[in-house]
C-alpha cells in the first residue's frame, strides 16, 4: 500500500504491470554492476533523479525492492515517505520514459497480431507505447485533453513517434502516485544552515525526516537475494 496522490492504494492490473516491467528492466540492469568484492560505476544506469542516480546500485536495488513492496502489495501499513523513496518512484516513470524514446528510436511498431483496440497490459508483446497508453486511457477519460498535444488534443496513436507527447502521458501516471517532486530539494536543503532548514522545510510542509533518511547499504549476498525476491515479485503481478 502506498501514500498516493489519489489516497492509500496498492496498484493492481495495468498500472502494476507497467510499473512492474519498469522495475525489472531497472534491477537487470543494476545487478549487472554488483560484484563479490566491488561495484562497479552504474552511470549507465542514471535516471537523471539526482538523489536515486547518487546511490550505490547496490543501494538503488535496494530502494527498488522496497518500493515494489508496498506499491504492488497490500500491505497493511503504507510505506513512510521520503526523498529517497519518492526519487525512486520519480526513476520508475524515468525508466519507462526512457524505454519509450529507445523504442521510438529503434522504430518498433505495434505488434501486427495484437487486436485493434489497445489490449491489457498483461499481454504478450505488448509494445512500452502499447502499455503507457492502455494504462493512461484506463486511468483518465479516453478524450483526456492535454494542453500539449496536437490541435486535435486527443491522446496519440500507438505507433506515434513524437516523445513530447509520450511524456505528457507518463508525467500524468507519475502524478497519480507521487504526491509532489519535493525529493528535487534535497540536496538544497541539505546544505543549508539546519534552522534555515527548518524554517523553509515548515513552510513548505515537508516532514522534518523526508530529506534526511539513509539509503540501506546491504552486502553482495543479500544484493543477490534482493534481486530474485524482487525479480519474483514484478512477475507474479499483475494477477
Amino acid at each position: 500500500m502506498w501514500h498516493t496522490s489519489r489516497g492509500d492504494r496498492t496498484l493492481f492490473g495495468d498500472e502494476a504491470a507497467l510499473i512492474c516491467r519498469a522495475i525489472d528492466e531497472m534491477v537487470s540492469a543494476l545487478v549487472m554492476h554488483v560484484h563479490d568484492d566491488f561495484e562497479e560505476s552504474a552511470s549507465d544506469c542514471d535516471s537523471g533523479i539526482a538523489i536515486f542516480d547518487s546511490c550505490t546500485p547496490s543501494q538503488r536495488i535496494a530502494l527498488l525492492h522496497q518500493v515494489a513492496s508496498f506499491l504492488i502489495n497490500e500491505t497493511k501499513h503504507a510505506l513512510p515517505l521520503n526523498a529517497l523513496v519518492d526519487a525512486t518512484v520519480a526513476a520508475i516513470f524515468a525508466e519507462i520514459r526512457d524505454q519509450v524514446a529507445i523504442e521510438i528510436g529503434f522504430g518498433v511498431q505495434r505488434n501486427q497480431s495484437a487486436a485493434d483496440e489497445v489490449d491489457s497490459v498483461s499481454s504478450v508483446g505488448l509494445s512500452w507505447r502499447e502499455m503507457v497508453l492502455a494504462v493512461h486511457l484506463d486511468c483518465f477519460d479516453q478524450k483526456h485533453e492535454l494542453e500539449e498535444f496536437d490541435a486535435d488534443g486527443w491522446v496519440p496513436d500507438v505507433d506515434c513517434d513524437q516523445l513530447p507527447l509520450w511524456e505528457v502521458l507518463i508525467h500524468d501516471l507519475s502524478e497519480l502516485i507521487l504526491w509532489d517532486r519535493d525529493f528535487e530539494m534535497a540536496e538544497s536543503f541539505l546544505d543549508l544552515d539546519p534552522s534555515v532548514s527548518g524554517h523553509r522545510r515548515r513552510l513548505l510542509g515537508i516532514d522534518e525526516h523526508y530529506f534526511i533518511v539513509v539509503p540501506n547499504d546491504p552486502d553482495s549476498a543479500t544484493v543477490f537475494e534482493m534481486v530474485q525476491q524482487t525479480r519474483q515479485l514484478v512477475k507474479s503481478k499483475p494477477r
